[in-house]
């Protein structure tokens, strides 16, 4: 027991400065775990939206194909040239929320398709069913803006021929390129006019950015869905 108390007199203990070095390496390693956990919460967060917004994306589009040639509240014109009607004459959309809203419950119904669909799919990106985060306290802006657009593509240089609504309607977006489509080598124009869909929602991303007035706001993932309507 001599000889252990003996070397035990030339033993020097742990000094203050490096048990205060050890406690910050300590917790540098606790922030940056507490960090990664903040960071995962949040990405999983905002993966379970985007899993949301595809899933109303896609019954949407479902939805929009079902009755693309059902009556408008406009006479003579059916439901997708109604949207492309807006687009020509007002450069806006039916279907365009540029507000967080609640939603409701209410089943009250139109008098068309035109306003039943666009009030069901107004109700299903509500907060209800998909997050929305508002540009600031005072007002239901938000940068989560949904929107669905309506473009027609074909020939201009011959006559709309799948146009119920208004033959004599140019074209969108043109194509006058004349494709080789029979054995002789002839070549055609695209002839037939064709409706295409697009359909923007925006997923809060859980970040802020800083606007050019030098406010903070929620900053928004947008995702977009092309499909061919017609």
């Amino acid at each position: 027991m001599r000889g252990l108390d003996y070397k035990r007199k030339f033993e020097k203990g742990i000094t203050l400065i490096e048990a205060l070095v050890a406690t910050v390496i300590v917790g540098i390693g606790f922030v940056s775990v507490f960090q990664m956990v903040q960071y995962s919460v949040q990405s999983i967060g905002v993966s379970s939206e985007r899993t949301k917004a595809n899933l109303l994306i896609t019954m949407v589009a479902e939805d929009f194909i079902s009755v693309r040639n059902s009556d408008s509240k406009t006479k003579g014109i059916n439901f997708k040239d109604a949207f492309v009607k807006e687009q020509i004459t007002k450069n806006s959309s039916l279907f365009d929320i540029t507000k967080c809203s609640p939603g409701t419950s209410s089943s009250t119904k139109g008098k068309n398709a035109e306003e039943n669909k666009i009030f069901k799919w107004k109700n299903r990106f509500s907060d209800r069913r998909l997050k929305c985060a508002t540009k600031n306290d005072q007002t239901d802006d938000t940068n989560d803006t949904k929107k669905l657009e309506v473009f027609t593509y074909c020939s201009n240089q011959v006559a709309s021929k799948t146009n119920l609504s208004n033959k004599s309607r140019p074209c969108m977006y043109t194509n006058n390129t004349r494709y080789s489509s029979t054995p002789s080598g002839r070549k055609e124009r695209f002839y037939d006019e064709r409706y295409f869909v697009r359909m923007e929602v925006g997923v809060t991303s859980g970040k802020m950015k800083t606007d050019n007035k030098g406010n903070k706001e929620p900053t928004s993932k947008k995702k977009y869905i092309y499909f061919q309507l017609d």
